[in-house]
């Protein structure tokens, strides 16, 4: 029951915040970035390290399972991606930034644990934590860096 329940929690409560942090006018411009680099991205970062390299696997995914993956695990990740853009500490120094992206690196890791744990997510003992952290970094900074690049968000901060 808690594997079945897992994912819809999540959104379920990731969608609260992300309703109550983030003003309504914006909400389409970080949906776009969640939708890119969350959604998109998870589809096709599962699609390499799952159906490629076989480092990692979903399973007990249920009515939820399609293609392999947890149909749910994207929308999880277009909400994350969503929060982590809104609080993202742009306007303060360079510092913060890095170690926003860092700690936000080790919360994956960890997250990736806890739906293991759940009992919906395998990977190869050797992967976790130290490959999988070097993965979530790389997926974090590319997401600040285009973001930071490419935003108005940035530019006309509330």
């Amino acid at each position: 029951m808690l594997s079945t329940l897992f994912y819809p929690s999540y959104i379920l409560i990731a969608f609260i915040v992300v309703l109550l942090t983030i003003p309504q006018k914006d909400l389409k411009k970080y949906f776009i970035y969640g939708l890119l680099f969350g959604g998109f991205g998870d589809v096709v970062v599962v699609g390499l390290f799952q159906n490629v390299l076989h480092i990692i696997s979903f399973k007990n995914a249920g009515i939820f399972n399609v293609l392999g993956e947890n149909l749910l695990s994207p929308p999880s990740w277009i909400l994350t991606v969503m929060i982590f853009l809104r609080f993202l500490p742009y306007k303060i120094r360079k510092l913060f930034k890095y170690a926003y992206v860092l700690g936000f690196g080790a919360f994956s890791v960890g997250y990736g644990y806890l739906v293991h744990n759940v009992g919906l997510f395998d990977f190869k003992p050797w992967y976790y934590p130290i490959f999988a952290y070097l993965t979530f970094l790389f997926w974090w900074t590319t997401i600040t860096w285009v973001f930071v690049k490419t935003s108005s968000l940035i530019r006309n901060p509330i």
